[in-house]
């Protein structure tokens, strides 16, 4: 099982591949684009300038590294674009063509398409925004084109293990670590990076310097319900739609224990709370015997030293359980307790994939 990690700077890849990292995944944000389209128009679905490789010269340098450490760089182009997009998005391949990245990733079945067209021979995976949800999804992507599926992070841990069992002419890849969402990515139409267009260079600063990922740290060592409090009484301007502080009411049956229980749920998900960085750690004993082939960490705009400490953990996870070959229960107590020691906080169980907690209802 690979550890994919996000990487927005070449500086960045000796110490992600020395970390543990087997692939590697990137955008590029050119100016060019920037221009045509501003950043909330990004080809790979990440809108933060910080996120974003800033031209083809440093991606070829960030493949170059890569490749010396024998791992992998998979280019992101998830959008789906418009027509008027796709000359440039042609020339786009051509250059990065011979450069050899070693797969792309794509939500648009015409981009797709378009590839096997140009004749390029490249490893391309199905972005979880291709929303392959059963064996029927992942087999029309196949014949798309498509080399491996990114399974979409609303999946249980059980459909994904049951999935992976049915799919055996693809590669599968599952989230793991930050940036969990309550909405589906193919079918979300929320803009995400308006600030950056709204409050140009200040947010851009803000962003390079990681305050908002400092925010949400010192957020995660309090107590649950008093974070998510306080995150719904102060006004955060998050950047995305999906973290604004939505209010939910039923017009009936709101009185019920299952009812209250899906609001709460509900209203923490929505809010800029949820910004904080989900684990899905205690999930990898059923993906790796699962024959999950990749892991994803998500956080291209974190700073390299949260890139690290992912990969650390992750990674150290998985050669506890390859090593030591523990039972599920064993492992998801060792996934805890290294949780403390490696991030200095309890983990919370703020969960990617909630049902691996026994006893605890979706």
């Amino acid at each position: 099982m690979n550890i994919m990690s996000p990487v927005s700077s070449a500086n960045e890849v000796d110490d992600l591949m020395e970390a543990g990292a087997r692939e590697l995944y990137c955008g590029v944000l050119s100016r060019g684009w920037s221009a045509d389209y501003t950043n909330i128009a990004a080809p790979n679905r990440r809108e933060w300038t910080v996120s974003n490789l800033k031209d083809l010269m440093e991606l070829k340098n960030v493949i170059a590294l890569a490749h010396s450490w024998k791992g992998k760089v998979n280019l992101v182009l998830n959008a789906l674009y418009t027509r008027k997009q796709y000359p440039k998005l042609c020339e786009f391949l051509k250059e990065v063509r011979p450069m050899n990245p070693d797969a792309v990733i794509v939500a648009d079945p015409g981009l797709m398409l378009l590839i096997r067209q140009m004749r390029w021979d490249i490893p391309i995976h199905a972005s979880t925004g291709c929303t392959v949800f059963n064996v029927r999804a992942a087999r029309f992507f196949h014949q798309m084109g498509a080399t491996r599926v990114i399974f979409p992070r609303q999946n249980t841990v059980s459909e994904m293990v049951d999935l992976a069992g049915k799919i055996d002419f693809m590669e599968k890849e599952a989230f793991i670590f930050n940036s969990g969402c309550r909405n589906i990515d193919g079918f979300c139409t929320f803009h995400h990076g308006v600030n950056e267009v709204l409050k140009k260079d200040s947010w851009k600063l803000l962003k390079k310097l990681g305050l908002d990922f400092r925010f949400l740290t010192m957020l995660r060592r309090l107590p649950r319900s008093t974070a998510i409090k306080l995150t719904r009484a102060v006004d955060c301007m998050p950047d995305s739609a999906c973290l604004l502080n939505y209010k939910v009411e039923f017009d009936k049956g709101g009185d019920d224990p299952d009812t209250k229980a899906l609001k709460s749920w509900l209203e923490s998900g929505f809010n800029f709370f949820f910004g904080l960085d989900t684990c899905g750690s205690c999930a990898l004993y059923k993906l790796y015997h699962a024959g999950i082939d990749a892991v994803k960490i998500v956080g291209r705009e974190n700073p390299t030293d949260k890139k690290l400490r992912d990969i650390r953990y992750i990674a150290g996870m998985l050669k506890y359980l390859e090593e030591k070959k523990p039972g599920e229960e064993e492992f998801k107590s060792v996934c805890r307790k290294e949780y403390g020691r490696v991030f200095g906080y309890p983990c919370g169980c703020w969960c990617y994939y909630p049902e691996v907690l026994e006893g605890e209802k979706l």
